[in-house]
């Protein structure tokens, strides 16, 4: 009776590499432009991140004036917020810069007293950083708390102080909210919350404004 004779590690992987010729060329090529892409994508982004940061840079003095029209719209040749956040701002493909600058334009638009605008643009601004993100969910509230849309307000307000990293931050967040539920005469909801504001967060600027709201409402409850 012969005897079969396994093929060393070897002779299988010729004959794997024979058989299956063209399928791993083909996945080589793949891991080879994949690579070569991620490359020339973080080229990309980082020279759009140069180009957003350098316009940004040309707006900053018309923010500092106050002149928010001309921060939006820009002037002569150069672009202003609504520009650059239009350019270099997205979830994914976005720039810091970028990025900062659609959260830029979302206060430029709340300063002009343009509540919509800024509410579009508040609830479509990503960043990586928590601070900031959470500025904008605060900037939202801001926006519903003008309009008088206190109960989405109160809820923005307390997304906002959930995503903050600051102590100090998540302390003011949940003061806003707390005060939109007293806006709407829902005293015991606006009670719990300053006193959980005074016992999670003692020695904070919210803590403080917790107590003195507090008092305030204590012949409501």
């Amino acid at each position: 009776m012969e005897q079969s004779i396994k093929p060393s590690t070897g002779e299988n992987f010729l004959y794997v590499a024979i058989r299956y010729k063209a399928a791993i060329i083909s996945a080589l090529v793949l891991v080879i432009a994949i690579g070569v892409g991620s490359f020339f994508w973080m080229q990309h982004q980082k020279t759009s991140e140069q180009e957003a940061a350098l316009k940004l840079s040309r707006i900053s003095p018309l923010l500092d004036q106050g002149d928010f029209q001309t921060a939006i719209y820009g002037q002569s040749k150069v672009p202003g917020l609504k520009k650059i956040a239009a350019e270099y701002a997205g979830k994914f493909t976005g720039t810091p810069s970028g990025n900062m600058a659609n959260l830029l334009l979302a206060n430029a638009w709340y300063s002009l007293g343009e509540f919509d605008s800024a509410l579009n643009v508040f609830k479509n601004v990503s960043t990586a950083n928590n601070d900031l993100a959470a500025a904008a969910l605060a900037g939202a509230g801001d926006c519903y708390f003008n309009k008088n849309q206190f109960a989405p307000a109160a809820e923005s307000y307390q997304d906002a102080s959930k995503k903050a990293d600051n102590s100090v931050l998540k302390a003011l967040y949940l003061t806003h909210a707390a005060n939109s539920f007293q806006q709407s005469n829902q005293f015991k909801k606006a009670a719990e919350l300053y006193t959980k504001i005074i016992a999670d967060y003692p020695g904070t600027t919210g803590a403080a404004v917790a107590q003195r709201s507090l008092w305030q409402i204590s012949g409501n409850l």
